[in-house]
Parts: C-alpha cells; sequence; structure tokens
C-alpha cells in the first residue's frame, strides 16, 4: 500500500471501497482494451507476412514466364515494405509488463491489522499509479500498430513505383541501345 498520498483520514470505508472498486473496472477494461489490441497486432502481423510472401512468389513467377525483370524488382520492395510492416505489428504485441484489477493477498499481510480505510485507500493510489502506467504501454503499441498500417498501405505504391521506375530505365535502356 502507499506509504504517501492522499490523506484518507475522515474518508468512510464506503468511499475508499468504490474509489478503489472504480481503479479495478478502469484496470479491467484497460486489460480488455490491450488483449483485443494484441489481437488486432498478431493478425496484422500475420496477414502482412503472407502478403509479403504473396507479393514475392508473384513477382518471381512473373518473372519466370515472362523474363520481367521489372516486376520481380517492384516485388521485392513490396514484399520488404509489408515485413517491416508486419515487423511494426508485432511490437505493437509484443509481451510487456501490464498491471491487471485486483492484488496479491500477501501484499495485504503486513497491514492486516491496520485501519481498512487507509489500506483500501492505499490501493486505490497504487491502482492509479498502475493505470498510468498501462496508459503508457498502450499508448506505444497504438503508435506502433498506426506505424505498421500505414507501411501496409504505403507498400503497392513503394512496390509499384520500383517498378514503374525499372520500367521506364529498362524501356530508355532498350531504345538507346537500339
Amino acid at each position: 500500500m502507499s506509504d504517501e498520498g492522499v490523506d484518507w483520514t475522515g474518508v468512510t470505508e464506503e468511499m475508499a471501497r468504490e474509489i478503489k472498486q472504480q481503479g479495478e473496472t478502469f484496470l479491467q477494461a484497460q486489460l480488455q482494451a490491450a488483449i483485443a489490441s494484441d489481437q488486432r497486432a498478431t493478425t496484422m502481423a500475420g496477414v502482412c507476412v503472407t502478403l509479403a510472401t504473396a507479393v514475392v512468389a508473384a513477382g518471381i513467377a512473373y518473372w519466370d514466364k515472362s523474363s520481367s525483370i521489372p516486376i520481380l524488382l517492384g516485388s521485392f520492395p513490396g514484399g520488404l515494405s509489408l515485413l517491416i510492416a508486419a515487423g511494426y505489428a508485432g511490437r505493437s504485441a509484443r509481451p510487456v509488463d501490464f498491471y491487471y484489477p485486483g492484488n496479491q493477498p500477501n501484499k495485504w499481510y503486513e497491514i492486516r491489522g491496520g485501519d481498512l480505510t487507509v489500506a483500501l485507500g492505499g490501493e486505490a493510489e497504487n491502482y492509479d499509479q498502475h493505470i498510468a502506467s498501462n496508459q503508457t504501454i498502450l499508448a506505444d503499441s497504438r503508435e506502433a500498430i498506426n506505424i505498421a498500417f500505414w507501411i501496409a498501405i504505403a507498400s503497392p505504391v513503394v512496390g509499384g513505383a520500383v517498378w514503374g521506375a525499372a520500367e521506364v530505365i529498362f524501356s530508355l535502356s532498350r531504345l538507346l541501345t537500339a
């Protein structure tokens, strides 16, 4: 429990319990949001890896049948962009130290003979710190998944730009050597 912070003297036990309960409710909501975020991020990482494999395989297959080097060259940066997006999505879902609602009973043993209202208030203060810590983790994960989405969205543009530039360069090369 907290040794410093809010003065809980004069607060009713009912009020201290309600404040603590609000903290537990908030921590539970954060946990549910974090689980949903991790599911979204791992799904996105899997989709991006699958798409990267498909893009590169399609580029190789097309090159094998047509000998088109520009399409082959365009498939690699497009696929690489998707792999980078998968990396950011994976970063978003990485294991982190996250605070859950509730507490271990042994954390209360030392103060079990003390003032229950102060103990409940101290636990509410702990929850407040845990909520703030979780918010920082969730914000970091949100930033990583947003970066992943933008990179994934840009990957066709990257691949297409390389393919288009290679097509122009190869066309000009054929014109200059003819």
